[in-house]
């Protein structure tokens, strides 16, 4: 998959994830952005959740009115790598899965 479908993919996917995911429960959020993908692009739910898991950090860092320049010391990764990860869902490691989630957790 290139990177226009990806990221084209990833904000479709934020928008259902914003709009609706407070709404539905995650498998039925998942069901909805599969049936929106053709057969060729759909995501797995490992994809899936973590693209859901970096909506929930930017939507966490927005609603604690954390300053961007702040969250990435607070994730524990380097700014420039949170960067990529934010526009690239597919580079997050399973370190940062792990980071990203207690960071999660640490605002609550």
């Amino acid at each position: 998959m290139s990177y226009e479908e990806k990221d084209w993919i990833m904000r479709q996917i934020k928008q259902i994830a914003v709009g609706l995911g407070k709404m539905l429960g995650r498998d039925s959020l998942k069901e909805m952005i599969n049936l929106e993908l053709s057969a060729s692009e759909k995501l797995t739910d490992e994809e899936i959740d973590t693209i859901l898991l970096l909506v929930e950090v930017e939507d966490k860092v927005e609603t604690k009115q954390i300053k961007t320049e702040d969250y990435p010391e607070k994730v524990g990764i380097p700014r420039e790598r949170l960067t990529n990860i934010l526009i690239d869902y597919t580079l997050v490691t399973e370190a940062e899965k792990t980071r990203l989630k207690k960071f999660i957790g640490e605002i609550e």
